[in-house]
């Protein structure tokens, strides 16, 4: 106990040494501390989101200086206004999605954009879903993965299918070389002698379509027609014992 007693008047006395400290009194919010830190530290729990829109992009960045050296270089008024203007053109490259697909990705979205409609084509599927999964872990969309996964599926396989057709197609296409050079090869004898077989052919195969009848076929149609005799008989005398009832009936 004694041992204990002298912990807690060690704690006790601690406790009231930190409650005599003396701390400064609220101070006003001054721009002098953002001028050293980001602001996006001063403020807990920001969001991926949030830290990109105090950001820049690379571009942004790397852009300052040449602009820098053109408002204190010895160049021409003209020139200066000129590069002035030319970077106010390009607001898009400090926007908060050009931070987040800054890099490699960003470049290449950039440079399909850029083209010229008959230059750009087809344009690359795989690149755009990556930024927009990137895009999407920022800004959290509903359905928006499940719909770039089934589009990524759906690429795949058109892919797939167009490669595959493509080998059919150039298949299909030097078989059809080869025949046309066999066609050149051969003289009119050799035209002639096709064209006849091909017009036997054509009578043959007529000659094999048409139905052959045979004793078997005519003994199974007899025994179908008795058959049906048979069924006939018997539904007129099923017909003549109704009406007979009935005749009772009405008398």
């Amino acid at each position: 106990m004694p041992l204990l007693e002298n912990h807690l008047e060690q704690i006790q006395s601690s406790s009231t040494a930190i409650a005599e400290l003396p701390f400064p009194a609220p101070r006003r919010f001054t721009n002098a501390l953002l001028r050293s830190h980001d602001i996006t530290t001063l403020i807990r729990d920001t969001e991926s989101h949030e830290r990109a829109l105090f950001d820049l992009s690379p571009l942004v960045s790397d852009g300052l200086a040449p602009r820098r050296r053109t408002i204190y270089s010895s160049r021409s008024p003209n020139e200066r206004l000129f590069n002035g203007i030319d970077q106010h053109r390009q607001p898009r490259y400090g926007s908060a999605v050009a931070t987040l697909l800054a890099g490699e990705l960003g470049d290449q979205i950039r440079k399909e954009g850029g083209k010229g409609a008959r230059e750009r084509g087809e344009p690359d599927v795989e690149v755009l879903l990556q930024g927009a999964e990137k895009l999407c872990g920022v800004y959290p969309i509903p359905g928006a993965s499940e719909k770039i996964t089934s589009l990524r599926t759906r690429h795949d396989q058109l892919t797939s299918s167009v490669a595959r057709f493509e080998a059919r197609v150039s298949k299909q296409t030097g078989q059809l070389a080869q025949i046309n050079k066999g066609k050149d090869t051969h003289g009119d004898y050799d035209d002639d002698e096709h064209s006849d077989g091909s017009d036997d052919h054509a009578r043959l195969r007529s000659t094999l379509e048409q139905p052959q009848i045979t004793a078997e076929d005519f003994l199974r149609e007899e025994e179908e027609i008795r058959e049906l005799e048979k069924k006939k008989r018997a539904l007129e005398s099923r017909v003549s014992e109704m009406e007979r009832d009935l005749g009772g009936l009405l008398r």
